[in-house]
């Protein structure tokens, strides 16, 4: 068998590694603490057509739980939507410079709270039923700073494209290797947060993270730069979203946006590791093409092709509802990656040009 063979099937195994554990959060049934004061903030900066299922879903928590959105100086009717189902919403004062927006709206929804624990949303997410409760629940027994990367719920074929950025979400956050208990998290996903207040006002107004796009990465290592410890949990059951709703621009412009702005500040080793493993499926396409076109035999490469898919599968049923035809069409997701890869990279740092919900990022 080839050397490339070999290589690409140690690549196949560094994914099984760093995801060896994943599985996700049994939810019980579990009460809202009453001796603990709660308050779930929310930034939104033009949300008007994707915030109404998370209000909704929030209804059932309105009398117990405190809940402000921070209209982040919308352009377009965020402020009406929110108020007509009865929420608090405030708008920032003026933003200064060593600020980014995301960051600063939820420093201003943190200095309107009273609870003593805080609950982050972006307005994308959707609570699930129980969902707070096992928030709170999970958070509670250690009273580490949660970070929750919901589930994705996808409704067009086209929105699956998205698999490799999923999945490579969950790897970074180190958080389902092998040694999962022995290893340090290394990434604090954003879009859905638990802390104590505290917590938020001792490390999260850092400037580290304060002036980032990607200010949850920065907070985590905030965290850990102080010696708090961090905890990554993936969200089915709990908090699931749709990521970008309105079709490909929008998926290619908020990959983007992710993509070039610091992904890879998740530390060097697990940087390489994560490189690797998205050469598996190059690889592997590479391995079946080359073997086909040559005459040669193609049990081997067939297998190796397969088996990559049907990894890609098992990783991303628990993140998503991602469909089983990914295990054979997972080239077109794999074109996707690279395409978003080379233009966030021509947009950022040849161009110079990312803008994101009108403002430059």
């Amino acid at each position: 068998m080839p050397i490339h063979y070999y290589v690409t099937i140690v690549f196949i195994l560094i994914g099984s590694y760093l995801l060896f554990a994943l599985k996700p959060k049994k939810i019980g049934s579990y009460t809202l603490p009453s001796d603990i004061s709660i308050s779930i903030i929310i930034p939104a900066r033009n949300e008007s057509k994707r915030i109404q299922p998370l209000l909704k879903s929030l209804l059932p928590y309105k009398s117990d739980v405190e809940i402000i959105v921070v209209d982040d100086h919308s352009e377009d009717d965020t402020k009406a939507v929110v108020t007509s189902f009865g929420f608090q919403v405030i708008q920032p004062k003026k933003r200064p410079k060593a600020w980014k927006g995301k960051p600063w709206a939820l420093d201003q929804g943190v200095l309107s709270a009273s609870g003593d624990i805080l609950i982050f949303l972006d307005a994308d997410t959707i609570i699930l039923k129980n969902g707070i409760e096992a928030l709170l629940h999970t958070f509670l027994k250690t009273k580490t700073p949660l970070s929750v990367q919901p589930y994705h719920l996808m409704k067009r074929p086209i929105e699956r494209l998205s698999v490799f950025f999923n999945v490579l979400v969950v790897m970074a956050a180190n958080t389902y290797t092998i040694f999962k208990h022995k290893l340090t998290p290394r990434a604090f996903f954003g879009p859905t947060q638990v802390m104590l207040k505290k917590d938020y006002l001792d490390f999260a107004r850092d400037p580290s993270v304060t002036n980032q796009v990607l200010e949850d990465i920065y907070l985590g290592q905030s965290f850990l730069k102080h010696g708090k410890n961090i905890r990554s949990i993936i969200g089915k059951g709990i908090v699931s979203f749709r990521m970008y709703p309105d079709g490909f621009h929008d998926m290619l412009s908020g990959f983007g946006k992710n993509f070039a702005n610091g992904a890879i500040a998740i530390g060097m080793i697990q940087a390489i590791l994560l490189s690797l493993w998205i050469s598996a499926p190059y690889a592997s396409i590479n391995i079946l093409v080359t073997a086909w076109i040559s005459g040669e035999l193609l049990l081997i490469p067939i297998l190796i092709y397969v088996i990559f898919g049907l990894q890609l599968y098992i990783f991303s049923r628990h993140i998503g509802n991602f469909k089983p035809t990914i295990i054979l069409l997972y080239p077109l997701h794999a074109l996707f990656f690279l395409y978003v890869f080379i233009y966030s990279f021509f947009r950022i740092y040849v161009f110079k040009n990312n803008v994101w919900k009108g403002r430059s990022v």
